[in-house]
């Protein structure tokens, strides 16, 4: 199919009814063969389901009858008939308990699985294989509900295939987080771990501890209070809606760190016993649960009994993560329990407190997962370790027995944005951007990993934290008006990545393929319109840029079903009303040339475009000069000169930045010197640096005496924090 073409009305219509190819499914299933025949269901088809299924087949029949308009016969059974859906297990079909089998003829359709999970990975695969429309919620007319004849031999490569929702620093109600749900039982996703727990927020109801809710639930006063929690009665319609749809979902109970909305609640929890509250904006606070008084113990026991009645779950997550010990250092009860067993240091401390959990939540049958600071030495018994940033933890954590989930910062961090592109939503900046092809990439199994641990990689897991909602107001909605703009940013955030996640995690890495992910995608992005899921539309794939003779002749590709390119070749950004891209472009400069990618004139991507060099950092005036791996010597201060004759061209005050563009370490700056013909004229001192993240970066200094033809030097005092493997940009600019 030429997805260049414009297409017709009539023509997408009829794309639309069109079943899909065992070809197009997202993740890949091991075994696939199409067959020469489709299975049409009409009102007279019949599921049939063996009695240990009924739930699932009232699951198929809802997920049908919305857009169908049809209340499909139900009967228990093992066998199937003519025009009927078999829904069967099949025990001796793999160890695996998620594998399944799909077999759609003219006549019958049968889904046969290792056990409820497999049949309904097998429900999952069928939904992809009929109409888009089959996602709607609402009865959709004319459409021919014929599922393309396969036969599929699939399961998963890893047991964990998770997704985390941070509803500690914003609050998600529950319909958000059953959508989530929704969207990750689209894909196969398997396990959602809901961050409830964090200094921002207390979101679990917990009887024996109402202030929990009622203090540390909530943030700020009078009509800016915001928050929200869980009832016990929301947590079990979200538990039982999450295990239909084969996702199990892990509660977290951070320790010692992230806890501040419980000491706010309950003060004699911390070391000081100060009263505080629950900060308006995000940070990571120094208060910590006190190890010294058996009274932390038993709080977080009794907070453990009632967590563990409503997570059936064999898994809790504690967090475990950036904890400062100054609170421990400067606290009577903490000094005196490290004293009494005979520990040198507070990081041995939290491996204590860290093991009194452990064997607390093992009277429960469970086990601990944490970040991947848990897997220190001293734990008696087997953790899971979330590895996000530390990817020899893997190594060492299996090695010592433990499990490990794959949550690396370079691929599953979502609330990092996708890229750079001027008009990027406002995202988390202290990572790179993530973008799609980078998350697909994602591998579990780390390099290295001897064979005999390699059963202890459970998978992966993407994050989605939400610090960015509670700096400011720019992404908070407008309650009188029920608006849900947060919501529709996590979904922008989530797909398609998610989609990719799920692949990098169900197929073997040899099945895999970058372009032919891209190419099935595009068949998904009208799915996902139909089931009201949010996504970021992709930009245009370039094909290519040639020079022809004089000019540059640019060839793009469609991304999305049934989409439209829109360009511009004057360097104006493109619009839903801008010419349609029916063939290849020839453009004098590549940087007049943009392009986006038009689902609808209020869907639409960011721009392709090429920029200049500098583009960027434009809205900082006028390149300068450059840093270097060769221009700084690591750990030691040293000058780099720049030359600003022509850049200062006039009196006045000037800004000048240092832009940090790639490299291992950040630039730290001391001060900037300014020369007119060798004599210095002006400085700023200041420490600032440049790198993940910019603090202090922009130095100022004005100009009194400018003259004609005088020579202007810039020099800068810097050095790479922990080495030179720092590359950057400086501009300056003058303020008018």
């Amino acid at each position: 199919m030429n997805f260049l073409k414009v297409l017709t009305l009539g023509t997408m219509i009829l794309l639309m009814n069109l079943s899909a190819s065992a070809a197009d499914l997202i993740p890949k299933p091991l075994k696939y063969q199409q067959k020469n025949e489709v299975f049409s269901l009409n009102q007279n088809t019949k599921i049939v389901y063996a009695e240990p299924l009924a739930e699932l087949a009232s699951y198929l029949f809802e997920s049908l009858s919305a857009p169908t308009g049809w209340d499909l016969a139900m009967l228990p059974g093992s066998k199937g008939r003519k025009n009927s859906i078999l829904l069967k297990i099949d025990s001796a079909l793999s160890d695996n308990k998620e594998a399944y089998t799909l077999s759609v003829s003219s006549d019958l359709v049968i889904i046969s699985g290792q056990s409820s999970a497999g049949v309904f990975n097998g429900i999952q695969t069928l939904m992809q294989l009929m109409p888009v429309h089959v996602y709607s919620k609402i009865r959709q007319r004319n459409v021919d509900w014929v599922v393309q004849g396969a036969e599929i031999e699939d399961a998963p490569l890893y047991p964990w295939r998770g997704m985390m929702l941070d509803v500690s620093r914003y609050f998600y109600d529950k319909d958000y987080v059953l959508h989530l749900i929704d969207m990750m039982a689209m894909y196969k996703m398997n396990v959602l771990h809901l961050h409830l727990i964090d200094d921002a927020g207390w979101r679990l109801e917990i009887k024996k501890y109402p202030k929990l809710t009622s203090i540390g639930g909530f943030r700020g006063e009078g009509h800016e209070r915001t928050g929200g929690y869980y009832t016990q009665e929301d947590i079990k319609e979200i538990v039982a809606y999450a295990a239909l749809r084969n996702v199990e979902v892990i509660p977290e109970i951070e320790i010692p760190a992230h806890t501040l909305a419980a000491i706010a609640a309950y003060p004699y929890l911390s070391c000081t016993e100060k009263e505080l509250k629950v900060p308006l904006q995000h940070f990571i606070s120094r208060d910590l649960y006190c190890v010294g008084k058996e009274s932390t113990f038993e709080f977080l026991n009794n907070v453990f009994k009632e967590t563990f009645e409503l997570f059936p779950s064999n898994y809790i997550h504690i967090g475990g993560d950036e904890a400062n010990y100054d609170r421990w250092k400067e606290c009577p009860h903490c000094q005196q329990r490290k004293k009494d067993i005979g520990l040198t240091n507070e990081a041995e401390l939290q491996v204590y407190f860290t093991k009194r959990v452990q064997e607390m939540v093992k009277t429960y049958g469970k086990t601990i997962v944490g970040w991947d600071e848990i897997l220190e030495k001293g734990l008696d018994d087997k953790a899971v370790g979330m590895i996000w940033h530390n990817k020899k933890k893997a190594i060492t954590g299996t090695r010592d027995g433990h499990d490990v989930v794959m949550a690396l910062t370079g691929h599953c961090y979502f609330d990092v944005a996708e890229s750079k592109i001027p008009g990027e939503v406002k995202a988390a900046t202290w990572l790179p951007p993530i973008s799609l092809e980078a998350v697909y990439a994602l591998n579990p199994m780390i390099e290295g990993l001897e064979e005999q641990y390699r059963s202890q990689v459970l998978g992966g897991h993407a994050t989605l934290w939400s610090d960015q909602f509670i700096h400011g107001t720019v992404l908070q909605e407008i309650v009188p008006i029920n608006e849900n703009r947060s919501e529709k940013y996590f979904d922008y955030l989530t797909f398609p990545r998610m989609a990719a996640l799920s692949e990098a995690v169900w197929t073997p890495v040899e099945n895999k393929e970058w372009g032919d992910f891209q190419r099935r995608m595009a068949f998904h992005y009208p799915r996902l319109d139909q089931a009201g899921y949010g996504y970021r539309v992709p930009q245009p794939k370039l094909i290519s840029k040639d020079k022809k003779g004089e000019q540059f002749e640019v060839v793009l590709d469609n991304v999305v079903e049934g989409a439209q390119i829109r360009y511009t070749t004057d360097g104006v950004r493109p619009n839903p009303y801008s010419p349609v891209y029916e063939s290849p472009v020839l453009i004098d400069r590549l940087s007049d040339f943009q392009a986006v990618t038009v689902v609808n004139r209020q869907q639409y991507s960011l721009p392709l475009h090429f920029p200049e060099k500098y583009e960027p950092f434009k809205q900082y005036g006028q390149y300068i000069g450059e840093w270097k791996p060769s221009l700084i010597k690591g750990e030691e201060f040293s000058i780099l000169e720049l030359n600003a004759s022509g850049k200062i061209d006039k009196n006045g005050n000037y800004e000048l930045a240092f832009l940090y563009t790639k490299g291992a370490y950040k630039l730290e700056i001391q001060s900037v010197e300014v020369f007119k013909n060798g004599h210095k004229i002006g400085e700023d001192v200041h420490d600032g640096y440049t790198g993940g993240a910019s603090n202090d970066n922009i130095y100022r200094f004005a100009i009194e005496e400018y003259e004609t033809g005088a020579a202007f030097t810039i020099k800068a005092k810097v050095r790479g924090d922990w080495g030179n493997d720092s590359n950057g940009v400086v501009f300056i600019k003058r303020k008018e």
